[in-house]
């Protein structure tokens, strides 16, 4: 714990991951070792997982919300499928895939984010406008935070959420559209 509380700058920030970190890390775990079935490695996950959390703080405002559950969820769940491919040699089994996306609460790009679909979504990120498409790149490529974001584009933080909404929305009708007219041909 002290050793995440020396990455970040003020107390208030400090008292805000203590309050997480206590509230949540049970749940972490338990995310993690649903996945990796192994106490062990799902205990690194929590561990990257918060290591993470420093960099990201600011994306969490009220600690009791079921936004910041979901937020440490998908940090979680991504850090122990990290771990994951680094056993396996960088290839995740169809098991792993389908483990990664049972949780019903996700949505269709979340969903549609497998290997076999990677391309295809990298073609419909690639269609979206520029202003979009930048923005969608350096949050979810590069995980930069939206005052980060704005400070590169010179917009206002407000601005690069609302182009993150809007790039995500589009990117949703487009493999709704996608998945549609998939069903109507089979």
């Amino acid at each position: 714990m002290l050793l995440y509380l020396s990455m970040l700058d003020t107390q208030e920030e400090k008292d805000k991951f203590t309050e997480i970190y206590d509230q949540y890390q049970h749940f972490c775990w338990y995310v993690a070792n649903q996945l990796l079935e192994d106490a062990h490695l799902a205990e690194d996950a929590v561990q990257d997982a918060f290591l993470a959390l420093t960099r990201h703080l600011d994306k969490v405002d009220d600690v009791d919300s079921p936004k910041t559950r979901k937020f440490l969820m998908t940090i979680v769940k991504s850090k122990a499928i990290d771990i994951l491919r680094k056993r396996k040699g960088g290839e995740l089994s169809t098991e792993d895939m389908e483990a990664e996306t049972q949780d019903p609460a996700r949505d269709i790009l979340d969903q549609y984010i497998t290997k076999e679909n990677y391309n295809h979504l990298i073609s419909c990120i690639l269609e979206l406008d520029e202003a979009y498409r930048v923005v969608f790149e350096y949050k979810y490529v590069h995980q930069l935070s939206d005052g980060e974001i704005a400070q590169l584009l010179n917009i206002t933080p407000k601005l690069v959420n609302v182009r993150f909404f809007r790039a995500r929305k589009k990117l949703q009708d487009m493999l709704e559209k996608e998945v549609v007219s998939r069903a109507g041909t089979r």
